[in-house]
């Protein structure tokens, strides 16, 4: 009764382990410009930039990402807004937003992981028959 107790747990983890994890996302921002204080805000949740700043597990979805810059002036700090907006983000998608030294923000978004024949939707794989393909 051990033996196999010990046989159904070491296949279970092994078929656990080996199950295939989601697809997740990831947001990178790199920061060349030189204010006193950068701040981003991603989904209403207020992080500190430095020089890089990755935020990894992001679920597929809108997502609303604002970048602020905070300049001394004399013996005031002014915050302003720098970047605002609304992205949509698909499942294995990196997107890099680079800030400049002249305070431009560069966005590039790019695909994590390949998409294997089994990923796509567009009715072409071979399980598929012809049939199907209609409209």
């Amino acid at each position: 009764m051990k033996k196999i107790f010990t046989l159904i747990a070491v296949l279970f983890s092994i078929t656990t382990f080996a199950a295939p994890g989601p697809k997740t996302s990831k947001i990178a921002v790199s920061n060349n410009y030189r204010a006193m204080k950068m701040q981003i805000k991603i989904d209403g949740t207020l992080y500190n930039l430095d020089n890089t700043f990755v935020m990894d597990n992001i679920r597929p979805g809108n997502h609303s990402i604002t970048i602020y810059k905070t300049e001394s002036i004399g013996f005031r700090k002014r915050t302003e807004v720098m970047y605002n907006s609304t992205m949509m983000v698909s499942p294995a998608q990196l997107i890099n937003l680079d800030i400049n030294r002249n305070g431009k923000v560069v966005v590039r978004s790019s695909a994590t992981e390949r998409y294997d024949r089994n990923d796509r939707y567009d009715r072409n794989d071979r399980n598929n028959n012809r049939r199907d393909n209609r409209w």
